[in-house]
């Protein structure tokens, strides 16, 4: 076939890169589509950190003018300065199954990278430098993603493997089937560890937005250990009160639980409903009548995603984490929520991955960021 990659300039070309999963996953009834609205801001820049952080292009793949695949490249200058790496990135990778189209839009990102003097090729990442679509799905092709998580064809992992690329980071998803857990028989443990470790855990009070988000801030200063988390960096305290005045629009503030040790914080864990169970429904638009649909889905929700969790190192052993966590699950099954899913944990850390079994979690997804050796 003839493919022909071109840099993307014209607005036709934006619409493109952005309207392209509508047509490739057209099909599939697991996927569902994201915000149209959200997707621009994120491409366009005010909605990606990723972005914010360095030079990045994006990439269209065609053939006889039709669009069948596409790719985001760039750097994040900032992680790299920090972290003394010499990486790219690639993101928003989609193309058709064909090996052609993927290994030529994976030229083009690695010749992009080769030229502006990069070592190494990571991805897919997420696209705003979240926890949202992290990752490659590479186990479990069955189960519907939950809001923010990555879903894939299979076929992405056979191109990435056979173009080079090597696992980097392995995360993990559990699941909670909140009508079986034995959260009662929780709750009585985590209330013996709170007395014996002297901590306690209460909602986000929405009223002190700005002073929330400075505390959550703090902790995960303190939280991210740089050899697990090398591929994060907090966010500054102005990026985290402007992502804390987002989230509040969406989740409750019982799904964002702080604990604290006297008057310490050590730790804290967000949950959202799962949005994706009305997003389904709104084809990636919320006008003229998604905001109507929206409205009337989102009370339908009963399932919930914990996509957030971090304690300071000397309280992670103390049973911080599994209070915050049982604390969320407890008001979502209060709720009438039927599943919750834990994500998404990096495989190496034991003793998160521990918590999240100890509480009934059943794991059953694996994403993968993968990296590969640009040679020059």
């Amino acid at each position: 076939m003839s493919v022909e990659i071109k840099e993307v300039k014209t607005e036709q070309e934006k619409k493109d890169f952005i309207m392209f999963p509508f047509e490739l996953y057209k099909n599939d009834p697991l996927w569902v589509p994201p915000l149209i609205s959200e997707m621009k801001r994120i491409v366009n820049g005010p909605g990606s950190l990723l972005f914010q952080s360095g030079p990045h292009t994006f990439f269209n793949a065609y053939e006889n003018g039709k669009i069948i695949g596409r790719i985001a490249v760039g750097i994040d200058e900032k992680m790299n300065k920090i972290r003394n790496k010499t990486e790219g990135y690639v993101t928003l990778f989609e193309s058709i199954n064909n090996k052609e189209v993927a290994f030529s839009l994976l030229d083009t990102a690695q010749n992009w990278l080769r030229e502006r003097k990069m070592t190494k090729m990571i991805g897919p990442v997420s696209p705003t430098n979240g926890d949202d679509y992290r990752g490659m799905l590479v186990e479990n092709f069955e189960d519907p993603p939950v809001i923010y998580t990555t879903y894939n064809p299979p076929y992405y992992v056979d191109f990435f493997k056979d173009y080079g690329f090597v696992p980097e980071h392995t995360f993990v998803a559990f699941k909670y089937d909140l009508k079986k857990l034995p959260l009662d028989d929780s709750i009585k443990v985590i209330e013996y560890a709170k007395k014996k470790y002297n901590f306690y855990t209460r909602k986000a009070d929405y009223s002190k937005v700005v002073e929330e988000a400075k505390i959550l801030q703090k902790i995960l200063e303190r939280s991210l250990i740089p050899l697990e988390y090398d591929y994060l960096l907090p966010p500054t305290e102005e990026e985290m009160i402007s992502l804390a005045k987002d989230l509040v629009k969406f989740i409750p503030a019982e799904f964002v639980q702080i604990a604290f040790s006297e008057e310490t914080p050590i730790g804290f864990a967000v949950a959202m409903p799962d949005y994706n169970q009305v997003l389904k429904r709104l084809n990636g638009r919320l006008f003229p009548l998604g905001w109507l649909k929206f409205l009337w889905y989102k009370n339908k929700i009963n399932r919930a995603r914990v996509f957030l969790l971090f304690v300071v190192p000397e309280f992670q052993s103390k049973g911080v984490p599994a209070a915050l966590f049982i604390e969320l699950l407890r008001y979502a099954r209060d709720k009438g929520y039927v599943f919750a899913e834990g994500s998404t944990i990096n495989i190496n850390n034991n003793k998160m991955c521990r918590e999240a079994e100890g509480v009934g979690g059943v794991l059953y997804k694996k994403f993968v960021i993968f990296k590969k050796e640009i040679i020059n």
